[in-house]
């Protein structure tokens, strides 16, 4: 049975409030994963994707981007907290890494075979965390801007997979270049796939109701997508 409650842990004095799921039917260690979620914070989308994770066998653990739980609905707002957090990179990195601490010290995590997932803003965020040297066994970027004003040096313990789309445009082709030369000049272990026609967002149902041009759920493309990811993951965490 997957059980799901409320988590609360810190990154240094914030108070952080993420959403776990776990499957309580074994007492033997699982994987690990944090999902960071897009711009507007910790919301249905990613909570659904947690019981996803936990139907699979993994404990997860949906991360707090901006402390408290909060959830912007006001457009402005959000872009203000994103802008915020993109202009302190280290900053953002260390608030991922918060999570990733409180999962691996729960008592069902196989502290050794951790990963972490993120959605539009929270694909970013991965990207983030795994620039920063985590000793995580994989993270995944699902139609998330791949730009960075911090660009990732050698030595990426990660291994990493994008999933974008080829009309996405916040991610346009030339981002994607970009991503994959910084990958090269890192030696880091990486792949992408780009799906045909898809646009940003395309994971998500919710997309649909934003009126923000180039975002549209793809029912398709989210089923593909998640397949291609529980693929890509299960040698990684064997």
């Amino acid at each position: 049975m997957v059980i799901t409650q409320k988590h609360l842990y810190h990154d240094g004095d914030v108070q952080l409030l993420g959403y776990l799921a776990y499957d309580d039917g074994t007492t033997a260690k699982h994987p690990g994963v944090i999902i960071a979620p897009e711009a507007p914070g910790l919301g249905d989308h990613v909570k659904r994707r947690a019981r996803m994770f936990a139907e699979a066998g993994f404990v997860a653990l949906g991360v707090d981007p901006y402390g408290e739980g909060r959830h912007f609905s006001d457009p402005a707002e959000m872009m203000r907290q994103v802008e915020l957090t993109r202009s302190n990179p280290q900053g953002w990195r260390q608030r991922m890494a918060a999570g990733v601490t409180a999962l691996s010290a729960m008592p069902l995590v196989d502290a050794e075979r951790l990963c972490a997932v993120g959605y539009c803003f929270g694909g970013s965020g991965v990207l983030e965390l795994a620039r920063s040297g985590a000793k995580l066994r994989a993270a995944v970027c699902f139609h998330g801007e791949l730009a960075t004003s911090a660009p990732a040096q050698p030595g990426i313990d990660t291994r990493l997979l994008v999933l974008t789309g080829s009309e996405d445009p916040f991610v346009p082709q030339a981002q994607r270049q970009q991503f994959e030369d910084e990958m090269r000049n890192a030696n880091a272990s990486w792949e992408m796939i780009v799906y045909e026609g898809a646009q940003h967002a395309f994971t998500n149902p919710e997309a649909d109701q934003s009126a923000v041009p180039g975002m549209a759920f793809d029912p398709e493309i989210d089923h593909r997508s998640w397949r291609d990811m529980c693929n890509w993951l299960k040698p990684l965490l064997a």
